[in-house]
């Protein structure tokens, strides 16, 4: 819609009524309750027959979001698929009953009936008699919607208090958990659903199966959770890690940090309410539970989560936490479902999650991917000598900082004797020898000696630290680069070992032509791959080690070779086919 033109029909009389337009409504309820649902149900008629009763009138479609809250709109997929609808101009009108019903953030109000003015799409709140193309609509949407949030703010409150009066009284809160009927304030034994926690406890403690599995088996029993699909690995572990199943009252394990974001930190123990209740039946025993919960402890503390096949998992997210994009910052992760199982590819974590609106990273190909690092890490171990060199001067230079520096004994004795001298400047202080001013003085001059001293102290344990991992590094390296290596097999290891990051970029914005700045895990030449996606082909920057005057021999079967001469060193261009 033309908001301008429109504008100007309605001031000479014409009304959104006597428009042609496309139109949709939107309604939410918070609760999927009968009452509400009922309610929304009658919404739905209501605005079908308002739409159908205008001949001027088309109705697109209805968006209904069930059960969800207002106060933030990332989980409302109607919401936000009524967003995408407006903006590819498939709307020209969204009706809606309340503001409240919109959104009940101030923000998100204002934002996002903004934005769909921008596109050309109108808003019409019925109940508040509020249309977005008047020009005054924004002040009153302003004042309507923060009224809107301070009633969820006064409700939050009102929550929290009778939650707090539960607790005092030691009444159970919430409703039905799973294994359990709640009837008259206490929890009774579900038959049908207690052999659900049972199993979970006694498989997951035995040790033999991880929760994933548990799911899948429990499927198998017939076992499947409210909406008809197996349990995942996150109810399950819920389910671990609740102390109501061996009889035990639980209160404030968590808070809500923000009303409008419904954002939970979890509290600390000393916060938290826990103790044993007679109105909550044990499901399974004290002794199991707890042996169950260490074990899930000690699997979330291993390096890798997946504690069963952790080589498998690194064979196969073999670029795992080593792609970044240079847009947004955010790791690339893999994207191998069942359509892309023999041919996976890495996404930027932001791109697949919120979109291309918000981040248009390219998606690389791993087979891409593997080639161009198979044509690196053989190009790595044909100059092993030059790579192991530089590690060895990286090492060697850590090395003669850490000699030069004070002796950490030396230093940690110089801190203690300042700290002599501060007593005594405070004996000095207390007894009216010296004005608050020159202590203050001589005080902050000590406080900044010790503060040197002990960033140096920081520094040394960091450098000694470094030792060692440069230590183990070379090491390695040299194992590696000194053991006949079947590079395709030992990819993951390869890069693992010897790359930090690799940094993806967009060339002047083609998502198909792209660059990966590599970086190495220690000080060598950087290399810059440009990717051409459409031409399925890369061009390899690589600084010679080395003189100027090196050739580049080992290149010698390439097609295209331009190389630029610094003032130390070559830099070679040369470009390959992927396939």
């Amino acid at each position: 819609m033309d908001i301008k033109k429109a504008r100007e029909e309605l001031r000479k009389g014409k009304t959104i009524y006597d428009m042609n337009l496309s139109v949709g409504y939107y309604a939410r309820v918070s609760t999927d309750k009968d009452d509400q649902l009922n309610s929304l149900e009658n919404q739905q008629k209501y605005f079908e027959e308002m739409i159908s009763e205008n001949k001027n009138w088309n109705l697109y479609r209805g968006y209904i979001d069930e059960g969800i809250s207002g106060t933030a709109v990332n989980k409302r997929e109607s919401f936000l698929q009524m967003i995408e609808d407006a903006t590819m101009g498939r709307i020209d009108l969204i009706l809606t009953k309340e503001i409240s019903r919109f959104s009940r953030n101030t923000v998100d109000s204002i934002k996002y009936t903004e934005y769909l003015l921008k596109q050309g799409v109108i808003v019409y709140f019925l109940s508040d008699n509020l249309n977005t193309i008047q020009e005054d609509a924004e002040f009153r949407l302003t004042i309507m919607s923060s009224l809107a949030q301070d009633e969820v703010r006064k409700l939050s409150e009102r929550v929290k208090f009778g939650i707090n009066r539960m607790i005092k009284d030691g009444k159970l809160i919430g409703g039905n958990l799973t294994g359990y009927y709640k009837k008259n304030g206490k929890y009774e034994i579900n038959p049908n659903e207690a052999p659900i926690i049972t199993y979970l406890f006694e498989t997951y403690a035995g040790g033999s199966m991880g929760l994933k599995q548990i799911g899948i088996e429990l499927a198998k029993m017939g076992y499947y959770n409210s909406k008809g699909k197996p349990f995942s690995q996150t109810t399950l572990a819920k389910f671990l890690a609740n102390p109501r199943y061996k009889g035990y009252y639980t209160a404030k394990l968590t808070e809500v940090e923000d009303y409008k974001t419904h954002k939970k930190k979890k509290l600390p123990k000393e916060q938290q309410i826990i103790y044993k209740d007679d109105k909550i039946p044990a499901i399974v025993s004290e002794e199991l539970w707890e042996k169950a919960n260490l074990l899930h402890e000690k699997r979330k503390k291993l390096p890798s989560r997946h504690v069963l096949n952790s080589d498998e998992h690194i064979k196969r997210y073999k670029y795992s936490c080593k792609l970044y994009c240079k847009d947004c910052g955010a790791l690339f992760i893999r994207n191998g479902g069942s359509n892309r199982s023999n041919d996976p590819v890495w996404t930027c974590k932001t791109c697949k999650n919120e979109g291309v609106k918000t981040c248009a990273s390219p998606n690389i190909k791993e087979s891409y991917l593997d080639k161009i690092f198979i044509d690196l890490f053989t190009d790595f171990i044909k100059n092993k000598k030059e790579y192991i060199k530089l590690v060895n001067e990286e090492y060697k230079n850590i090395m003669e900082k850490s000699i030069s520096s004070l002796n950490l004994e030396e230093m940690e004795n110089k801190i203690k004797q300042i700290e002599m001298q501060k007593d005594k400047l405070l004996d000095l202080s207390i007894k009216g020898m010296i004005d608050d001013f020159e202590f203050k003085k001589r005080n902050d001059k000590f406080n900044v000696e010790i503060f040197n001293i002990q960033k140096e102290i920081d520094n040394q344990n960091n450098r000694e630290g470094e030792n060692e991992r440069l230590n183990k590094k070379l090491e390695m390296i040299e194992s590696c680069l000194n053991t006949k290596l079947d590079i395709r097999e030992k990819l993951p290891y390869l890069i693992n070992l010897l790359i930090q990051k690799v940094e993806v970029e967009k060339i002047n914005g083609d998502r198909k032509n792209i660059r990966l700045k590599i970086f190495y895990d220690f000080n060598a030449p950087d290399i810059d791959i440009e990717m051409d996606l459409n031409n399925k082909s890369y061009e390899k920057n690589i600084q010679e080690i080395g003189n100027k005057n090196m050739a580049c021999s080992r290149y010698s079967l390439v097609k295209k070779c331009s190389c630029v001469d610094t003032k130390q060193s070559r830099v070679c261009r040369f470009r390959f086919k992927i396939r």
